[in-house]
């Protein structure tokens, strides 16, 4: 099938598009974060401007255009592809701002254990609602009798219609016990977000750190899978701290996006124990492995108890406060 490059107006941003793929759905695979509502041609929300080049419908759509849009050359990007290289006119979301807030019911699609007391749950919003949300934010995940928790998404917003979450197992905790011992394939799971800010730099050129801490390794993964679907060309590190009877419980996907990607490498950290001494310790240590990290953008999740010791330490390091980000999200 025939692929087509297509510059989105006013930003430039550019990507590639098969005639068998939507404008939108080659945007959001490539890192583009187009506005849009329903992803099925029902809303009118992704509704875009044709300058330059040929276009064809991939699916019927109920959304009527009206005249005065047909004439001015007006097309949904949620059910037309390119027929030639083009360059069309269409909003992009700039800040977190810009999302709405969604209520979405999801099922449970797909739950594994990704270790003994990590689950990866995969959940299916419906096909006219699908999570609409920027890497490295969170929602809130409803699983009813009142039991909910706030969790980072750990997939890219390229899916929106399949999210990933990661809930690690505490004994005693409601929602955990429920997720690990009731929970099963279809079971009605509330979404209601996204929120945060905890979002990469889209444009921005300089290295990347990321630094996850247990469970908080989820958001960086969006980071990273959004950072590689931008194909940025700047160098990413990758620290997992991970603490005593806990593994990186994604160590093979780390060391496959490693030895597949030439600017990305991994290092895995363990810690004796969770304390001031030992977090202080093993970012000095992380900020000595990177020499010029003042220079890079720095994006940290650990828990809210030790963040005043992060936010000493880049400061100490000279990193200037605009170039780093930490989420505290972390609810184990």
């Amino acid at each position: 099938m025939p692929t087509h490059r297509v510059r989105i107006l006013p930003s430039g941003h550019e990507f590639d598009c098969s005639e068998h793929q939507s404008f939108l759905h080659a945007a959001l695979e490539h890192g583009i974060n187009l506005h849009y509502g329903c992803e099925t041609g029902g809303c009118g929300d992704c509704l875009a401007r044709l300058v330059e080049g040929e276009i064809g419908a991939i699916r019927f759509s109920d959304y009527l255009l009206s005249p005065q849009q047909k004439a001015n050359r007006q097309f949904l990007a949620c059910i037309n592809s390119p027929r030639s290289d083009c360059v069309i006119q269409a909003d992009e979301v700039g800040s977190p701002r810009e999302i709405p807030q969604q209520q979405i019911e999801a099922r449970v699609y797909r739950m594994e254990r990704l270790s003994d007391d990590v689950m990866q749950l995969l959940l299916k919003t419906p096909r006219s609602q699908p999570l609409q949300f920027l890497a490295g934010q969170h929602v809130t995940v409803e699983l009813g009798d009142g039991l909910s928790r706030n969790k980072s998404i750990a997939s890219c917003p390229c899916d929106g219609l399949k999210p990933e979450i990661h809930v690690k197992y505490r004994p005693g905790d409601a929602f955990s016990e429920h997720v690990f011992h009731r929970l099963k394939k279809n079971d009605r799971v509330g979404l209601t977000g996204p929120w945060g800010d905890f979002v990469l730099d889209d444009d921005g050129t300089r290295p990347l750190v990321f630094i996850a801490y247990d469970t908080g390794f989820a958001s960086i993964k969006s980071l990273i899978e959004h950072a590689i679907a931008l194909e940025k060309p700047q160098i990413i590190h990758l620290y997992w701290v991970v603490t005593p009877n806990h593994t990186p419980y994604r160590e093979n996907y780390c060391r496959s996006i490693e030895d597949a990607m030439d600017n990305i490498r991994y290092f895995p950290i363990a810690i004796r124990e969770p304390s001031d001494q030992c977090i202080d310790a093993v970012i000095g240590k992380i900020l000595v492995q990177e020499p010029a990290i003042k220079f890079s953008d720095v994006y940290l999740t650990l828990p809210e108890t030790y963040r005043q010791i992060a936010e000493q330490r880049f400061r100490d390091a000279g990193i200037d406060d605009r170039h780093w980000r930490i989420d505290t999200l972390i609810r184990i």
